[in-house]
């Protein structure tokens, strides 16, 4: 359940949602909580009728949104299992962002507006990491290295926890950070080469 494509599909077709949305990604603001939930919900709904899980995906962005998707989840019999955390530095984040911005023309992707995201997540965004730390399905990864070798260690890690998703309660579960991984296995750096 990917928030941002619902979005950019109604700026693209100019909905009077998609205006509203425009003007708040043009600031670098969040879109309001409730117009994304209730987007959210709606996926949520479908993918229980489908007889699937979800991965969410651009939400939660604050804690109001991450306690709302909780409780929506809860209603459906579908809490999350796990909560993924890339880890990746401010500025490695801009050259990626500008990168896009090359490729995909996006408005929102300019060294302004990144930076005010960049400050709204640090400010508004990160405390929902110690949220689900405290909740025991945090994951954290480095996300400084190349996207194989990040996608490989998301993959492990998620296998690794399967079995005690069943087998242990919730409250007894415990995050599982592999920030140092990389380091552990020789990669240096953005670029994830090996010495």
């Amino acid at each position: 359940i990917a928030t941002g494509e619902p979005l950019r599909d109604h700026v693209a077709r100019r909905t009077a949602l998609g205006q509203a949305v425009q003007a708040y990604l043009d600031r670098g603001e969040l879109v309001p909580d409730q117009v994304v939930l209730d987007m959210v919900r709606e996926a949520m709904v479908a993918a229980k009728a489908a007889g699937g899980g979800y991965v969410l995906d651009g939400i939660p962005r604050n804690m109001q949104q991450a306690r709302a998707t909780y409780l929506i989840a809860r209603e459906l019999g579908m809490t999350a299992d796990v909560a993924l955390h890339l880890q990746a530095d401010d500025g490695e984040l801009m050259r990626r962002l500008l990168a896009r911005a090359a490729l995909e023309h996006r408005s929102d992707d300019t060294p302004d507006i990144i930076a005010q995201r960049l400050a709204l997540y640090h400010e508004v965004t990160s405390p929902i990491i110690s949220w689900y730390r405290g909740r025991g399905i945090l994951v954290s990864v480095d996300a400084m290295r190349s996207t194989q070798q990040v996608g490989r260690e998301i993959l492990a890690a998620l296998e690794a926890m399967r079995p005690f998703l069943d087998q242990v309660p919730a409250l007894a579960r415990r995050s599982v950070d592999l920030t140092g991984l990389g380091d552990a296995f020789g990669a240096t750096g953005p670029a994830g080469t090996s010495s």
